[in-house]
């Protein structure tokens, strides 16, 4: 009797150990780090900055700089980011990064832009670790306008068709206010393990869709905006035609 009773207690201890041997394992590679990616694309290879691109409107043109202010990304109650600043001139493609579950991400959502009333809040009140706070934000903040830049796009034109490339006339949009915020949903996220404890997604943005897509911008007629009010109206469809050019 005794021999069974030792028999049954061995029992219960293995099978208790071998449960939390399976839990702890299942707890390492489900909380994980999580990394998006933004590869800015043109013609479907990567975008370099400075790189040429032929408008279908008759002139040239390149990007010198693509920089985002986005917040919260996420997917329903699950959060794997509250802030993220995207600078791709100087940072690489790296959006935004976190710790995880990779089954809470099939879809994902996230703000290009920062939502009222915290976008007019006072930068300098915000953590020393965020990237929205004043000494980490660079130049996506406006000093003289209350508020967050969300997107800029700065670059050259050479907008005259004489076969000799002169890109001698500046472009730059820079696009924020309460009323240019926006967000972006991702469906049926692609999720790359990178190894046992970190997955990887990479999104495309479309650089040429920026000011060539369906409701294109002239630079030789609209080059330049700090989103004022006489500005609002190709504002508006530059951030729309930017959030669309976002695919995955």
């Amino acid at each position: 009797m005794k021999n069974v009773f030792f028999v049954a207690v061995l029992f219960v201890a293995v099978l208790f150990a071998c449960k939390k041997d399976k839990t702890e394992v299942e707890g390492t590679t489900e909380n994980r780090t999580m990394e998006v990616y933004l590869q800015p694309t043109l013609n479907d290879s990567n975008y370099q900055i400075n790189q040429i691109i032929e408008s279908p409107q008759g002139y040239k043109y390149y990007f010198t700089s693509i920089k985002i202010v986005g917040t919260t990304v996420r997917n329903g109650t699950a959060q794997l980011k509250d802030a993220f600043l995207y600078d791709f001139g100087q940072n690489g493609i790296l959006l935004a990064s976190g710790i995880g579950v990779k089954s809470d991400y099939t879809d994902m959502t996230f703000n290009v832009g920062v939502p009222s009333p915290l976008n007019t809040s006072d930068p300098s009140l915000q953590p020393n670790t965020s990237p929205l706070n004043i000494t980490n934000i660079g130049d996506m903040h406006w000093g003289w306008n209350p508020g967050y830049k969300f997107v800029t796009i700065e670059g050259f034109a050479d907008t005259i068709a004489d076969g000799i490339d002169n890109f001698d006339k500046s472009f730059f949009f820079h696009l924020g206010t309460d009323f240019l915020f926006r967000s972006k949903t991702i469906s049926a996220v692609d999720w790359v393990d990178v190894d046992a404890n970190k997955s990887k997604t990479t999104l495309k943005l479309d650089v040429k869709a920026i000011l060539d897509g369906p409701n294109p911008t002239d630079l030789r007629v609209h080059s330049a905006s700090h989103s004022s009010n006489s500005q609002m109206f190709y504002s508006v469809i530059i951030i729309d035609e930017f959030v669309a050019a976002i695919k995955k």
